[in-house]
């Protein structure tokens, strides 16, 4: 187990270690997916006796059925918007597609459905779809941003839901566009745009948030270079329980023998594979 991982399922359930990886994975599955508020697994235990948050699809008919071309073409598009928005900066160059991808990874680690690894894959490609409305001399700029500049950027995932959410397939509760708009916020609450606290955010924008931030830190960006794989997982490890679900860095802990193939494997060029 990751570093700070170990570390934080002894804290909340002394006794539990390398050994709770199966059933922590599980627990967190069925607690979000099914709304369960009486479970003994430790994740459902830590959740807001409120519930867990609302299932991918809020209880509505959202899929994307093998085999059906208008789920098959509005994929296409998620992909295409994602391209679009990488190619107004030649330092996020396949962010969207990494980050579509991981979070499929992940999806499928946490052992959830066909349709729920699909509605977290096309969040993945338009997660910063909302950067088409942050100017260039801030998206762009080099250095950091300044106190003035970085409320603008913080809009970009309530734009991003705004451009999406007339789409009827993304604005189910739950859905595609609430992970755009929630995917930074933070598990312990101090994250934007409204501050959301653990199991409120939606699972799938937990599961963006990881998939998201370990494509950023490897790539350069014009206020920083990127790190190492190994440095990237133990920076995402160090924010366990306070930026990022325990279950969700727990699942990129049991496919990190997948990653250094990925991302050595991962599209150069113009064009992104389409994964559709």
């Amino acid at each position: 187990m990751l570093p700070f991982v170990s570390d934080y399922f002894q804290k909340i359930s002394p006794g539990h270690g390398h050994q709770a990886d199966h059933s922590v994975l599980n627990s967190i599955t069925r607690c979000d997916w099914q709304g369960s508020q009486q479970s003994d697994h430790i994740l459902c235990a830590a959740a807001p006796r409120s519930g867990c948050a609302a299932p991918i699809d809020g209880n509505t008919s959202f899929i994307f059925p093998a085999g059906n071309e208008g789920a098959r073409q509005l994929h296409q598009f998620a992909e295409s918007l994602g391209n679009a928005v990488d190619a107004r900066d030649s330092a996020t160059f396949n962010h969207s597609w990494e980050v579509a991808e991981l979070s499929r990874m992940i999806a499928e680690t946490l052992g959830l459905s066909v349709r729920q690894v699909e509605t977290v894959h096309v969040a993945g490609h338009l997660h910063d779809t909302g950067k088409i409305g942050i100017p260039d001399a801030i998206l762009k700029k080099q250095g950091k941003l300044s106190n003035e500049e970085w409320p603008l950027m913080k809009r970009h995932p309530e734009i991003g839901a705004v451009i999406i959410r007339p789409i009827e397939a993304f604005a189910s509760s739950g859905g595609v566009a609430d992970m755009v708009l929630y995917h930074h916020e933070r598990f312990d609450g101090t994250g934007y745009p409204q501050g959301l606290k653990g199991y409120l955010i939606p699972l799938g924008a937990r599961i963006i948030a990881v998939a998201d931030t370990l494509s950023a830190l490897l790539q350069n960006r014009p206020y920083r270079n990127g790190t190492s794989l190994e440095a990237a997982l133990i920076e995402i490890t160090r924010c366990v329980g306070t930026q990022f679900d325990p279950a969700v860095v727990l699942a990129l802990e049991a496919m990190q023998g997948q990653l250094p193939a990925f991302f050595q494997g991962r599209p150069t060029g113009e064009t992104p594979p389409s994964t559709s």
